[in-house]
């Protein structure tokens, strides 16, 4: 699938580079034609300037025989065909190259270009006159035939440079799409992984409901294990709803909605309160939960974010660590931060499943976070709500030692 993504990717980076590379080649085709035209151009109107004040009047007719003379006395250097008509628009006198013996404009300093089967010239024409009355006309004629084969050599060089791009362009299109599609194979990797894992996380309970419900339904008379079979299914279906819930809840954070309702919030009170929340649960699992120092922290936060955040924190260790374990926590304030800190001494986390800690539905030990009623998603939610408060979360483990979890906050 990706593959062929990737082609698609290529052939459009293709087509849409070739089509700017031959819209480039237009433009600077005709940006070449309209600059070689008015350079013609400009060659043509000095040389006429030059020439008008040379032009003897002889019987009422104009001449260049006397500049003639002078010319040939050195090399001739007018590329330009120089022509005189009279008034009557006969040709009288030409110099030069080969021309056409037409005069093409009668107007005032008029310039064509003309363009026939044997030829392709550019054309000025100027009246001539005696101070009163017309007596005639100068035109020169420039052939472009010189001109016409820049150009066309300019046109196969595009178009002989046009396959060696394609081919460059292809492979650099290939290559670039394939890093362009690698965020979308990963972040599908990912969506397969998670709707695997969710997938697997709510069959199980889903799986005990219906067969607890099918259980009932064919052990109607037997009415004293209704109750045992209801409780089981209850337990299966908050467990469901629970899971549900952190899904929907990480997936709004991970979002571009903002979620949390912002107040100036102290954190020692929060933390506070989750330590006489767990004092009688940790109490009951044999393990003790040591209080360090509790310092105020004043910080704009959510604050059922931010109870959602220590629960979880707590939870995560209390699951991890054995009984006659001990966990601690702390609130301090370093500088302009608030760094709260849960250390257990767990069965920790090998140094290789660190960097995973946080992705969603992940465990170190799948069967142990199951058996407990672990989701998967508690260590994500968290790093959500660290992130949507500007903070930070870092992890320090060692197999058999335990776990450390700082999470850092700005104060207000």
């Amino acid at each position: 699938m990706f593959r062929n993504l990737r082609w698609q990717l290529t052939i459009w980076f293709v087509l849409l580079t070739m089509a700017v590379f031959i819209i480039s080649a237009l433009f600077g085709s005709w940006i070449f034609k309209t600059t070689m035209t008015n350079f013609v151009d400009r060659e043509l109107t000095v040389l006429t300037n030059e020439l008008i004040p040379a032009i003897d009047i002889v019987n009422d007719q104009p001449s260049l025989k006397r500049w003639r003379k002078k010319a040939l006395n050195g090399p001739y250097r007018y590329l330009p065909m120089i022509q005189l008509y009279n008034k009557n628009g006969d040709l009288i006198e030409s110099y030069g190259p080969p021309g056409v013996p037409v005069l093409f404009s009668r107007y005032r300093r008029a310039k064509t270009e003309v363009k026939e089967e044997t030829y392709h010239i550019r054309v000025h024409s100027v009246p001539l006159d005696d101070g009163k009355n017309l007596i005639g006309y100068l035109q020169l004629q420039l052939s472009l035939k010189n001109f016409d084969g820049a150009i066309d050599n300019f046109r196969i060089t595009m178009a002989l440079i046009a396959p060696f791009l394609l081919i460059g362009f292809g492979t650099a299109g290939y290559f670039f799409s394939s890093k362009a599609a690698r965020p979308v194979e990963e972040s599908f990797s990912a969506l397969q992984h998670f709707m695997a894992d969710a997938g697997h996380e709510l069959s199980t309970p889903i799986s005990i409901i219906l067969a607890n419900a099918e259980s009932i339904e064919a052990d109607m008379s037997e009415s004293d294990n209704f109750k045992t079979r209801l409780e089981t299914i209850t337990r299966s279906s908050d467990r469901m709803n629970s899971l549900v819930g952190d899904m929907m809840l990480l997936a709004k954070m991970e979002g571009e909605v903002l979620l949390f309702k912002t107040n100036l919030v102290d954190l020692s009170k929060i933390v506070n309160e989750a330590i006489i929340d767990f004092a009688e649960l940790f109490k009951t699992q044999g393990i003790q939960l040591i209080e360090g120092p509790i310092q105020p922290a004043n910080l704009n936060g959510d604050v059922e974010s931010l109870k959602r955040l220590i629960t979880n924190l707590l939870q995560n260790a209390l699951r991890y660590t054995n009984a006659g374990g001990t966990i601690k926590i702390s609130l301090e304030t370093l500088g302009k931060q608030a760094k709260l800190t849960i250390a257990d001494t767990g069965i920790g986390i090998p140094s290789e499943n660190l960097p995973y800690v946080f992705d969603r539905f992940y465990r170190v030990d799948k069967s142990r976070s199951r058996a407990a009623g672990g989701s998967g998603l508690g260590l994500s939610i968290v790093k959500a709500i660290v992130e949507a408060h500007k903070g930070k979360i870092e992890v320090q483990s060692s197999v058999g030692v335990g776990t450390t979890i700082s999470v850092f906050l700005p104060l207000k």
